[in-house]
């Protein structure tokens, strides 16, 4: 009887921590745009230099959390996402890196080009993104990228970049998608056919006073998870030892 009671109790609760550490999706860049009051402009490179600029002087690699860092961060992370190919200053290319695990991100997806196929579906919980990378350096595909083998591996490596979250890619993946964007120009995949506008705020107003909620944040919303499994832990141990 005691066995049978503990396994219902460990069951149980592996089904309740099931959702704990789940990712916190965050807002829309249109709206963060709006909000913060810039302009997803991808000719004003200014803007965006300026922007890293300020990051850089304020140590927002550090500690991203005043608002001042927060709108810089977004707009150097919406331009970096958002923008086509080439269209980005190379010191944001690069610089973006600095910031994107202490920075929070908003979300926003490259334009659909007409005509260009979909990109590949990113297999983001293994190495596969990372490997099209080594290929592409090893087969030359940074100064020559006319090659199919090229193109198919550098859709593989752009739809991971696009798609998975950060940290599916190594540093040197992150960093050398830029060279590539450069070499590989011919070849376009769209990652997001069929999404919405992505320069079009279109989520909803919950506050009373008309902005768009903040996401919880992890750490509170995992404190919450397990004080639930914590008082669910107890009951159930209780109910076991009354059973035997």
């Amino acid at each position: 009887m005691m066995k049978l009671a503990l396994a219902f109790l460990l069951a149980t609760l592996s089904a309740a921590s099931a959702g704990e550490g789940e990712a916190v999706h965050t807002h829309k860049c249109a709206c963060e745009a709006e909000e913060f009051g810039f302009d997803i402009d991808c000719d004003d490179t200014g803007a965006m230099l300026d922007a890293l600029t300020f990051l850089k002087s304020s140590n927002c690699a550090t500690d991203c959390s005043s608002a001042e860092c927060e709108k810089n961060w977004l707009i150097v992370q919406v331009h970096h996402d958002y923008c086509p190919e080439g269209g980005v200053p190379e010191e944001v290319e690069d610089g973006f890196h600095d910031y994107d695990m202490t920075c929070e991100h908003c979300d926003i997806v490259k334009p659909t080009v007409e005509g260009a196929p979909d990109c590949p579906t990113p297999s983001c919980a293994d190495s596969s993104g990372n490997d099209a990378y080594v290929i592409l350096v090893e087969g030359g595909c940074t100064t020559d990228c006319s090659s199919d083998t090229c193109r198919e591996y550098y859709f593989i490596l752009r739809a991971a970049h696009d798609l998975c979250e950060e940290g599916a890619l190594t540093t040197a993946a992150e960093t050398g998608i830029h060279d590539l964007e450069v070499s590989c120009a011919e070849h376009i995949c769209n990652a997001h056919a069929g999404m919405d506008d992505p320069l079009v705020c279109d989520e909803g107003h919950d506050d009373d006073d008309g902005k768009e909620a903040k996401p919880t944040e992890p750490a509170a919303a995992s404190g919450v998870a397990k004080a639930s499994t914590t008082g669910l832990m107890t009951a159930l141990l209780a109910g076991a030892l009354i059973i035997v």
